[in-house]
């Protein structure tokens, strides 16, 4: 082991942190493969190896997700049902720091994280500033496209120090969307109106959300169009712009994971007499799309979310 001269200042920058579990006393920064220390503190004795667990907080289901994907374990995640089954098992007992949008500010503090992780569109400003103030660094990332989620699964990999489990996660995602892009040639291009909300208030998904990024990675056309701002996923849908797009197939992102919610708008849409006159009504191409990878982020799961895109737009011919 080299070691430094007792005099001057050695340069820390880029080191990692090793603090008390117990008490959260910072015992030292280095990189280091084995050490076994006692804190001077409260007497704890404990043993690091390379690639000691930081301890995060997500504040997003996607969050969760990838980060379980790429290897992780979490102190603190959402309050939420939008996961799967196996997933919502594994994380039952990681204590809870309340739902998305509002997040329980005191009981993040309190679990003294190294890290939070929390979804660009979702933290709000008075969040982000009272964990600042506590000294606890928030890492905000956009999960809108699929590029991104490769992105965030390399970075989660790196901090849970499971680079080779988080590649083959990606390499996963990758090949599904491969696949999908090769059914897609010499077909014809779906014309697709993608529609959140209910009757009364209808947006449609702009190519800038996660849904239309994927309706262009798998070649078809998002009647939708292009948003002036970059950030803005989804507009206001008209009936009269509906009409005039006249698209192919219809997608329903429904806002709750109560299929009858989601059934009940999609009966709506199909029996009122204005929304009759669309081809893609006519010819009962109408769907509900799946809550779980469509109201959300899918994450991990984007390899079910292009396998249901794709069997909707070059669907297998039936002899």
């Amino acid at each position: 082991m080299k070691t430094q001269p007792t005099t001057g200042k050695v340069n820390t920058a880029g080191f990692s942190e090793c603090r008390c579990p117990n008490c959260n006393r910072l015992l030292f920064k280095g990189r280091v493969k084995y050490v076994e220390i006692q804190c001077p503190k409260c007497r704890l004795v404990q043993t690091i190896k390379k690639g000691r667990s930081l301890r995060l907080v997500a504040l997003n289901p996607s969050n969760v997700d990838l980060y379980y994907a790429a290897g992780g374990q979490l102190i603190g995640r959402p309050s939420t049902t939008a996961l799967p089954s196996d997933l919502l098992e594994k994380i039952k007992d990681v204590p809870e720091v309340g739902e998305t949008p509002c997040p329980n500010i005191d009981q993040i503090i309190a679990l003294k994280p190294d890290l939070v992780l929390a979804a660009d569109t979702h933290v709000k400003q008075p969040t982000l500033s009272t964990l600042e103030k506590a000294g606890i660094p928030v890492y905000r990332q956009r999960l809108d496209s699929f590029q991104e989620i490769s992105q965030a699964l390399r970075f989660y990999g790196e901090l849970a120090d499971r680079p080779g489990q988080a590649n083959e996660v990606i390499d996963r995602l990758d090949s599904k969307l491969q696949q999908a892009q090769e059914r897609s040639k010499n077909k014809p291009s779906p014309r697709v109106l993608t529609v959140w909300g209910s009757l009364e208030k209808l947006y449609m998904a702009l190519p800038n959300s996660f849904t239309g990024d994927l309706i262009s990675r798998l070649n078809a056309l998002n009647v939708a169009g292009d948003s002036d701002n970059p950030a803005t996923q989804y507009a206001p849908l008209t009936l009269e712009f509906a009409l005039q797009a006249d698209p192919d197939l219809i997608l329903l992102i429904n806002h709750s994971d109560e299929a009858k919610v989601g059934d009940k708008i999609r009966n709506e849409l199909m029996l009122h007499p204005a929304w009759q006159k669309l081809k893609a009504v006519q010819q009962n191409q109408v769907y509900q799309l799946p809550y779980q990878l469509f109201a959300v982020n899918p994450a991990s799961r984007a390899d079910m979310a292009i396998d249901f895109l794709s069997n909707l737009f070059y669907p297998e011919p039936h002899y």
